[in-house]
């Protein structure tokens, strides 16, 4: 699939979705950033990608969010956010696309996940005081 927008919440800009709109801008560069909460865009559609809003965690129709009762969770039990989701879905996508070498893709992503991306998502659940 290739997205014609990019969806995620208005309102205040939080880290989860600023990071995962950094990484869905690099591998979807034509699609629109859409902030909105209505229905018409937060409705899964084959020209979305829709984060941190939305109120499902449905990768095959190209949702997620982490706000509902039910909420994934990594295999530890700990959170994600939605940057958590898009770094797990695309992240590898992303490193490529980055020029990095095939054979390091598999480390570097597990590295950021663990040291950058997994703060973030606990950061943003209430589970890490944003001062360490």
């Amino acid at each position: 699939m290739i997205p014609d927008f990019l969806v995620t919440h208005s309102g205040g800009f939080h880290a989860d979705e600023l990071l995962s709109s950094v990484i869905l801008t690099r591998l979807f560069p034509q699609a629109r950033i859409v902030r909105s909460r209505a229905p018409e865009w937060i409705t899964p559609g084959e020209d979305r990608i829709i984060y941190d809003v939305g109120g499902a965690y449905d990768p095959a129709a190209g949702i997620f969010d982490h706000h509902q009762r039910g909420a994934p969770l990594r295999e530890d039990g700990q959170p994600y956010s939605s940057f958590g989701l898009i770094w797990k879905h695309y992240g590898r996508d992303y490193l490529a696309a980055s020029a990095l070498p095939e054979a390091h893709v598999e480390a570097v992503h597990g590295s950021f996940d663990a040291g950058f991306v997994l703060p973030v998502d606990l950061t943003d659940n209430g589970a890490l005081s944003p001062s360490g």
